[in-house]
This record gives C-alpha cells, structure tokens and sequence, in this order.
C-alpha cells in the first residue's frame, strides 16, 4: 500500500494541534498531580488509543513486522528519553508561561539533526538545513512573548526547556531507530508497533 507524497503534511499538521492542545491541558495538571503524575497522565491515557490504533492497522494491512532485539532496544532508548522529556516540560512550564516554555523545547528539529548524523549515521544536506533551521525559527518567532528579558532569560527555565527539547530529540531519533531495525518498508505497521511498544513501556514504568 503506497501512501501519497503529501499525506505527511495532513498528518504533520494534525499532530501538531494535537500536541498544542495535550501540552496546554497537562500544564493545567500541574498543580493537582504534580511533574510525575501529569507526566504519567500523558502515557496512561494514550496507551489504549495506540493498541487500537495498532489493532486497526492489522486488520487493514493484514498483519504487522514483529519486534526484534535491535528494534526494541531503541524503542526503549526513545521511551525513556520521551518521558524524561516531558516531565521536564512540565517543570518548566510550571516555573514559565506555556508560550516560553514553547519557545525553548523547539529548538528540538535543530537537535534532532545532530542526533540524527551521529547515532543513524544520516546524512543532512544544505536543503534540510535550510528547512529545519527556517522552520525552527518560525516557531520561536510565533512563540517569543514580548516581555521583560528577566522573565524570558531566568536560567532554570531555560535549562529544563532546551534540555527536554534535546531529549525529545533524542526520543525521536531513537523511534525512527526502532522503526527502520524492524526492517519493513511498509512505514505505517512498522510506526504503529512502535508507538504502542513504546506507550506500554513508559505506562509500565511510570506506574
């Protein structure tokens, strides 16, 4: 089954409304739950969405790639990483506003690529360069609060924002990992095994 060129644009955009909105909500979890529980609510919740989806796509495509040692181990790498990630998010954003928070974990497509070159061995031409270094810029441009440089620059803040945006990168680079290990050049069963190996680790861990 091939997908057409431009499914990643409605696919890019609807993850990132649904990002916006999961992150607004779990900032507003702080206070009740704490950093660990609104972390946990993100994966406990998402669990059972990512065994339907993975139920779905074996119906539709029949059946889909097993797991091996290679694939798992970077599923785990890019688990761990995505809740340590999180969890600093949110202890950022308690600290700052949702929109400076922002600003700092985007930096995360420009640490995706150096990840990226140095454990996938990947190669990043000037183009792709070009695109995530423009990219990023645009969303630090839309994110950048216009306020005090006090208020935007404070270091603790800053230094959980930028480090959750380097393992989330890290996270990402580590799910691309586990998807190409699997070995299958059907992207959408080999995606879907990971998303649901890797909800079941953090949900394990965390509880």
């Amino acid at each position: 089954m091939t997908a057409p060129t431009w499914l990643w644009v409605v696919f890019t955009l609807l993850a990132a409304t649904a990002q916006t909105f999961r992150n607004a909500t779990q900032k507003s979890l702080i206070e009740r739950l704490g950093t660990v529980g609104a972390t946990h609510i993100r994966f406990i919740f998402g669990l059972p969405f990512g065994l339907l989806a993975l139920a779905v796509v074996s119906l539709i495509y029949g059946e889909v790639p097993r797991p091996n040692a290679v694939s798992f181990l970077w599923t785990v790498f890019g688990a761990v990483n995505q809740i340590l990630a999180t969890a600093l998010m949110l202890a950022a954003m308690s600290e700052r506003s949702f929109v400076v928070t922002t600003a700092y974990t985007k930096t995360e497509p420009v640490q995706i690529a150096l990840f990226a070159m140095v454990f996938l061995g990947e190669q990043i031409t000037f183009a792709l360069a070009a695109a995530v270094l423009i990219a990023t810029s645009g969303v630090l441009a839309l994110s950048w609060p216009q306020r005090t440089g006090h208020e935007i620059f404070s270091w603790r803040p800053a230094i959980l924002g930028i480090t959750s945006g380097g393992l989330f990168a890290l996270a990402a680079v580590g799910f691309r990992g586990g998807i190409i290990a699997l070995g299958t050049t059907e992207f959408v069963p080999a995606a879907t095994v990971t998303l649901a190996i890797s909800l079941t680790i953090q949900t394990a861990l965390l509880s």
